[in-house]
């Protein structure tokens, strides 16, 4: 398989992971509402597509970076990725310290531990993609110096 079809396979393995998770949220979301989690199955099986769906972020950043090796690293694309990480893990953080002021001290309903566990993951996700940017970013300089620089000639990619 050529690096080109390897990057291109791995976004879309990574896109459809996601959604699949997002799917299972949302079906979740329509038969317990939002933030209300009736029971632990239900609880399970919103951890099951919060994994999902950070294994299709992870498998798109690689597929995103495996792009930038052979091919550079547009700056749109870098301001996009650090504003998508920063969201997430500003949203994160907010659950998190949220449910911790709001639960110290006090037993912690399901309800709170699964905002905490979103929280959590929001964050987990943001660090994928902050830590994939700044590969990409590197990849690039090392690649021709400047973003967006056609990488010619060497298709098994270039050594970090």
């Amino acid at each position: 398989m050529q690096p080109e079809e390897e990057a291109r396979l791995w976004q879309t393995i990574g896109i459809i992971a996601w959604a699949a998770g997002a799917g299972m949220l949302l079906v979740l979301f329509k038969q317990n509402g939002v933030i209300k989690v009736s029971d632990n199955a239900t609880l399970g099986n919103g951890l099951a597509a919060s994994f999902m769906m950070l294994a299709g972020i992870a498998g798109t950043v690689f597929g995103r970076v495996m792009h930038a090796l052979l091919h550079g690293y547009q700056p749109r694309e870098a301001r996009l990725w650090h504003m998508f990480a920063s969201i997430c893990c500003a949203c994160g953080v907010f659950a998190v310290l949220y449910i911790t002021l709001g639960h110290w001290n006090k037993p912690v309903s399901l309800t709170a531990l699964t905002v905490g566990l979103a929280g959590s993951f929001l964050i987990m996700a943001g660090v994928i993609c902050l830590l994939g940017n700044r590969v990409m970013q590197r990849a690039t300089q090392r690649l021709g110096g400047s973003s967006g620089a056609r990488r010619q000639g060497n298709q098994g990619g270039a050594a970090l």
